[in-house]
């Protein structure tokens, strides 16, 4: 009897180690995915949130090549991801190789309000709102119930790499309000629909903006600061209770920066170093500060 159960321990550890050599076999990089979001200027919502169900990669040209990076459900309040706050979605070893597309399941959306009111949409219920179309290239993958989320670049993974991408997604635009109305300065609404709108950059390429927004009494919040791009509007975000702002993931390239304020404009004394043109290198950081004073 005793040999019998030696016997059986040591198949055990063989298949043991057969299986750790399954898991290991060939070479393999580690890839880590990250979300922040581009905020909303409404002061009325608690919670803005996403579900995402799962993610998966891989080539596009080769349709049984996608691997699941994450298959928990994760909750995420992109209310709390705000200037250069992320949350990690995933990072995992994935083997060797050229991949150009991320799909990414939600599940649902949810919007908390301070007085109260709550109000969800359901993927599965409503489906997935837009003409089909995100943004550069992300589509709306009705047969998967997906987003599909095209590379810009092919994303090679070699032995020992580690790759670190940015889904940043707009609040703004994602959550459309529905019968909103105004009652003394408080805001109400029926509902939402959610749109998603957002971008998809890799962190080895691009940089950070940020700096402060400083009144004549103070440092400035819920200022609206502008990022262009070409002429056109690339993302936004608004600046904290201490006046600080930040945009991350900001790939190279020449940049226009602006903020706004109802009753402010800018001070023509102290706004030297936002006129014009930011150039942004890979993994810069630029500091770029408002001095703004009250409109006549």
């Amino acid at each position: 009897m005793k040999n019998i159960k030696y016997f059986f321990v040591a198949l055990l550890i063989i298949v043991a180690a057969s299986c750790t050599n399954d898991n290991t076999t060939g070479p393999v990089g580690t890839l880590s995915l990250k979300l922040t979001d581009a905020p909303m200027h409404y002061s009325q919502f608690m919670s803005a949130s996403v579900t995402i169900d799962k993610i998966e990669i891989g080539n596009s040209a080769h349709a049984n090549s996608f691997m699941t990076l994450t298959n928990t459900p994760m909750k995420y309040n992109l209310l709390e991801l705000v200037n250069g706050m992320t949350s990690t979605m995933a990072t995992i070893e994935i083997p060797a190789g050229d991949y150009d597309l991320l799909r990414l399941y939600i599940s649902s959306t949810e919007m908390k309000m301070v007085n109260g009111d709550s109000f969800t949409y359901n993927m599965d219920q409503y489906g997935y709102s837009g003409s089909g179309m995100i943004q550069n290239g992300m589509m709306l993958n009705n047969q998967n119930r997906s987003i599909d989320i095209q590379l810009d670049h092919i994303l090679t993974i070699s032995n020992g790499s580690m790759s670190e991408f940015l889904l940043d997604m707009d609040v703004d635009q994602s959550f459309v309000l529905e019968g909103v109305n105004y009652n003394n300065m408080m805001m109400s609404m029926t509902g939402f629909t959610f749109m998603p709108t957002m971008r998809f950059v890799d962190m080895s390429t691009s940089g950070t903006i940020n700096g402060n927004v400083h009144g004549t009494n103070g440092n400035l919040p819920n200022v609206t600061i502008s990022l262009m791009h070409n002429g056109t509007l690339y993302t936004t975000t608004h600046s904290d209770e201490n006046g600080h702002y930040a945009f991350i993931g900001i790939p190279e390239g020449m940049y226009n920066v602006e903020a706004e304020l109802d009753g402010y404009i800018m001070n023509p004394i102290g706004n030297e170093q936002n006129m014009g043109e930011l150039s942004m290198m890979p993994k810069g950081t630029l500091s770029v500060n408002f001095n703004m004073m009250v409109s006549n």
